[in-house]
């Protein structure tokens, strides 16, 4: 069964994972992993809320307590993995972390 702590690192992991992708210029790989971040944020937020494992494509209708991440999911879900947008995103997972009083991690 996975729990809490398996939720939050698979979300650093993919934070990090990302912050390494671009650094290295691969914005599309960037994009992808931040992407995946966000879902594993929101993921953790309904396990801390209902205790279920929700699949992301159900997610946002779970999320009606938190429009800011449910907003970021519809934002971003549809978006193109450019420079900008994979900067974007990534500024926009750390505001939400902090939203979710999970800590926060280095740009």
């Amino acid at each position: 069964m996975v729990g809490m702590e398996e939720l939050v690192s698979k979300f650093e992991r993919l934070v990090a994972d990302g912050d390494r992708m671009l650094s290295r210029g691969d914005y599309s790989g960037a994009y992808e992993s931040y992407l995946n971040a966000l879902y594993a944020l929101a993921a953790i937020v309904v396990y801390n809320g209902t205790g279920m494992l929700v699949p992301p494509e159900r997610l946002p209708g779970f999320l009606g307590e938190f429009p800011e991440l449910e907003g970021a999911i519809r934002k971003y879900s549809s978006g193109s993995p450019r420079e900008e947008t994979a900067r974007s995103l990534r500024e926009e997972l750390e505001r939400l972390r902090g939203m979710m009083n999970l800590p926060s991690s280095e740009l």
